[in-house]
């Protein structure tokens, strides 16, 4: 899976049924059905790195830090390319280490199911905190996650 630069007519696929800020942005089990989707402003200056893969979703950059080489990661998969999740973080991965020149990458982390930690461990990232209480979520505070990754290379 190739990622290419966002534009302009790449809008519909900055929204979906994921939670805000999440590492890798799957639909949630107890969203409300009426929740309003989650939307990724498009780029506004240089902190912000904004890619997308037209067959399954978005990947963003955010606090972008130029100098130690480090971003937060956030990953939205499409309702009806679920299946390529792993694919799409693995490229998101690669951008970001290849093209980029990042050093690390992080990202939050809602872990209600073990699938989706078992996907980010696969991929080489690995359990840094944990935030008890962090969020609240399906009527109740839910715990949230940091997970990241350094690139040796």
């Amino acid at each position: 899976m190739r990622l290419r630069g966002y534009r302009s007519d790449d809008l519909p696929l900055l929204s979906g049924p994921w939670l805000p800020g999440e590492l890798l942005g799957l639909p949630a089990p107890g969203r409300p059905p009426l929740a309003p989707e989650t939307r990724f402003a498009p780029p506004a200056d240089t902190c912000v790195d904004l890619c997308v893969a037209p067959e399954a979703g978005c990947v963003r950059y955010t606090e972008l830090d130029w100098v130690n080489r480090r971003a937060r990661l956030e990953i939205g998969v499409r309702r009806d390319a679920t299946d390529s999740a792993a694919e799409l973080l693995d490229a998101a991965l690669v951008h970001g280490f290849r093209t980029l020149n990042l050093h690390r990458v992080y990202g939050w982390v809602t872990p209600h199911l073990a699938e989706r930690t078992g996907l980010l461990e696969r991929a080489g990232l690995r359990l840094e905190a944990e935030l008890p209480q962090a969020l609240w979520l399906d009527g109740r505070a839910a715990t949230r996650q940091i997970w990241g990754r350094v690139h040796h290379g």
